[in-house]
């Protein structure tokens, strides 16, 4: 991992670079940050002009490295080599895989709220299990995909995935989530003060504290750290986001109380906490990379 200087992560901080808000159908080209039309006119015109349009496009690759554009030409190649593996790739390969595992977890979720209503404390685990098992794929492998935008082609259901999986099973903005991932995880996965690692400290704690004990807040930390991210929202955007986060507390909390039995309101809320919490450990451990050791 890298470490990088501190005015670095002020211009971070300050929002320098005045990037516009990343789109969940955006994921792909957010990526890159380049020029993805001159990439296409490249491959076209060596395709038009064989061997002549080759010897262009690396002249042109030559004297963009020598002109200090080594960073970009490769980026370009990655770019070459993404569209060329998604264009050959099927739909199973693209979308089918996880839309399969999505859809196994949200069926793990009628099973898990029966288990839970039973008397015996080994099926009563299960249950929990179940769930927990079922709220990490949605709300971890949905998020993820929701804010690449690789649940749907269309713009739209990209849209609406991204804030049924984010704000309403995640307990987050759509908005700033998106951005987040694009713009922070990608751009600085593995630098020290950039990115993830600018999102989890908390250096008042232990180490063993901060990494198995404190994770298990998430499920209490996100919403309330949401609610911080909606002052640079629209008023419509807030009280969007407001309303999809109480859907998704409140139909847990209605399906325990009504499907598994709970009587008191206080158990059923300290159920949903522990299955939201319950791998929240690994998803801390793998995905924030500025850990105290």
């Amino acid at each position: 991992m890298q470490n990088v200087p501190e005015e670095w992560r002020e211009e971070q901080r300050a929002g320098g670079g005045g990037e516009v808000d990343a789109k969940p159908w955006e994921g792909r080209e957010a990526l890159f940050q380049i020029n993805t039309v001159n990439s296409k006119q490249d491959m076209d015109r060596g395709k038009e002009n064989g061997e002549t349009g080759v010897k262009e496009r690396r002249k042109e690759n030559v004297e963009m490295m020598n002109e200090g554009g080594k960073g970009r030409v490769l980026m370009m190649e990655l770019t070459r080599l993404v569209q060329k593996t998604v264009k050959e790739s099927s739909w199973w390969e693209r979308r089918g895989i996880d839309i399969t595992i999505l859809v196994l977890a949200f069926l793990l979720l009628p099973p898990a709220f029966l288990l839970l209503g039973s008397s015996q404390i080994l099926v009563f685990v299960l249950g929990m299990v179940l769930m927990g098992v079922s709220h990490a794929v949605i709300s971890i492998k949905g998020t993820h995909l929701a804010s690449h935008g690789s649940l749907s082609e269309s713009p739209a259901w990209a849209e609406f995935w991204a804030v049924f999986f984010i704000e309403v099973c995640g307990s987050f903005t759509a908005r700033a989530g998106v951005t987040g991932h694009i713009k922070m995880h990608h751009a600085h996965t593995n630098v020290i003060g950039l990115g993830d690692s600018s999102t989890w400290k908390i250096p008042c704690l232990p180490r063993s504290v901060y990494l198995f004990i404190a994770p298990l807040a998430i499920p209490i930390i996100t919403p309330l750290v949401a609610l911080g991210q909606l002052k640079d929202h629209s008023v419509s955007q807030a009280l969007r986001t407001v309303l999809m986060v109480f859907l998704g507390f409140y139909s847990q909390h209605w399906l325990l109380m009504h499907v598994s039995g709970f009587q008191c309101p206080y158990s059923s809320l300290l159920c949903m906490l522990l299955c939201r919490a319950m791998f929240s450990i690994p998803y801390i451990h793998v995905n924030i990379f500025q850990v105290r050791w």
